[in-house]
C-alpha cells in the first residue's frame, strides 16, 4: 500500500494528534512507543511526540511480544500506538492476538491507539483490547486543531530512543533535539 501525504495534510495530522496526546495526559519526558510498520502515522506519531515534548520509541510489528517486551518494558510509554496488523511478504499477520497478550505486561501504558492497516475499522478490535481507542476516535475532538504547539525544552531533552537490531533490545541510542 502507497500513500501520499501533503506537507499541509502531514501537520494538521501533527498538530491534531499531539492535541490529542495532550489531551491524554501526555507530558514532556513521558514516552509514546509505536509498534506500527512504516505507515504516515508513524510519522505521524513521531512528530506530534516530539513537538509535545515526549520520547518516542518504536518496534516492528513483525516481533514477538517478548521482544516488544524487552524494548518498550524498560522505557515505560504511557501511550503505545499499534495497528491492526501488517503486510509481509504478501501475507496478512494480524495483531491481535499480540496485543491481547502485550498490554496487560505493559502496565504503564495508559492508552493504547489502533491504527486501521488490515481492516479500516478498528472500532470492533478497541473494543475487544484494554485501553484501546481508534485512530480515528482518538483524534476526532481535536478536529478543529490546525497548527502545532511546540513546547520549547532544553537542548539535551531527549527525542528519540532507539535500539540496535541486537536482542537483548538494550537501547543504543538516545537522540537528543
Amino acid at each position: 500500500a502507497k500513500r501520499t501525504v501533503s506537507r499541509a495534510e502531514l501537520r494538521l495530522q501533527v498538530a491534531q494528534f499531539a492535541a490529542a496526546l495532550r489531551q491524554a495526559g501526555v507530558v514532556p519526558g513521558d514516552r509514546v512507543a509505536a509498534y506500527l510498520p512504516n505507515l504516515p502515522e508513524t510519522m505521524v506519531a513521531m512528530l506530534a511526540a516530539a513537538s509535545i515534548g515526549a520520547v518516542f520509541t518504536s518496534a516492528s510489528p513483525d516481533f514477538g511480544v517478548q521482544g516488544v517486551l524487552d524494548r518498550f518494558g524498560q522505557t515505560e510509554p504511557k501511550v503505545l500506538i499499534a495497528c491492526d496488523g501488517y503486510w509481509y511478504n504478501g501475507k496478512a499477520s494480524d495483531l491481535h492476538a499480540k496485543l491481547a497478550e502485550l498490554i496487560p505486561q505493559l502496565p504503564s501504558v495508559q492508552r493504547l491507539i489502533l491504527v486501521p492497516y488490515l481492516d479500516e475499522d478498528t472500532e470492533a478490535l478497541a473494543a475487544q483490547l484494554p485501553k484501546a481507542v481508534s485512530y480515528r476516535r482518538f483524534v476526532a475532538p481535536h478536529a478543529a486543531v490546525t497548527e502545532p504547539e511546540f513546547i520549547p525544552l532544553p537542548f539535551d531533552h531527549p527525542l528519540y530512543i532507539l535500539y540496535s537490531s541486537g536482542t537483548t533490545g538494550v537501547p543504543k541510542c538516545i537522540v537528543h533535539g
